[in-house]
């Protein structure tokens, strides 16, 4: 309700209110999604950065054993989650790895250059979903860091096909990267 003084003007004091109650009836409703907004801290990508799984020896080796086992827990691990996209370098031990996911999922896998990490990066920046992104010890965690634009440690060490990244990026560009292990990745599924 508008107060208008002896003079026929609107009060100040009531013309003060009624903006800051408009103000903040907006940011609520924003913030609330009700303007089609969402929230401001709204998850646009999720993207697991992972390493091939366990490899033989020799020039564009296969997996192990015990890789074969791996890819397939990481495809039933992403298939709980819900994967929209999966790219892998274009090795054989990283196809191998991504293809359980793919194929649970319905999905191609499609190769990344490696020549052209930052491109990439900038490409999965732009996208939305959930994204997951096969590579190797010297890039993961080089992607990771592109995504977040810190760094994000050291390269995993030749032996470690445990660790991995999740990398969440909101709605206004913000990258967050978390890592994690095949463990901790299964609670997160759950």
């Amino acid at each position: 309700m508008l107060l208008v003084n002896n003079s026929g003007e609107i009060s100040m004091r009531h013309r003060k209110s009624g903006f800051l109650a408009l103000v903040t009836s907006l940011l609520l409703l924003a913030g609330c999604g009700m303007l089609g907004l969402g929230p401001i801290n709204a998850t646009e990508a999720t993207i697991f950065l992972v390493r091939h799984a366990e490899k033989e020896t020799g020039a564009d080796p296969v997996l192990t054993e015990a890789g074969e086992a791996r890819a397939e827990r990481l495809g039933a691990l992403m298939d709980e989650v819900g994967v929209d996209y999966v790219f892998s370098s274009d090795t054989r031990r990283t196809r191998a790895t991504a293809a359980p996911t793919a194929e649970a999922e319905g999905l191609e896998v499609v190769i990344y250059d490696l020549d052209q990490m930052e491109e990439f990066a900038e490409d999965l920046r732009g996208m939305s979903g959930t994204i997951l992104v096969l590579g190797h010890s010297n890039t993961t965690p080089v992607l990771a860091a592109m995504l977040t634009g810190r760094d994000e440690g050291p390269l995993f060490d030749e032996a470690d096909y445990e660790s991995l990244f999740r990398v969440e990026i909101n709605a206004l560009g913000e990258a967050l990267a978390f890592q994690m292990s095949y463990d901790a990745l299964e609670e997160y599924a759950d």
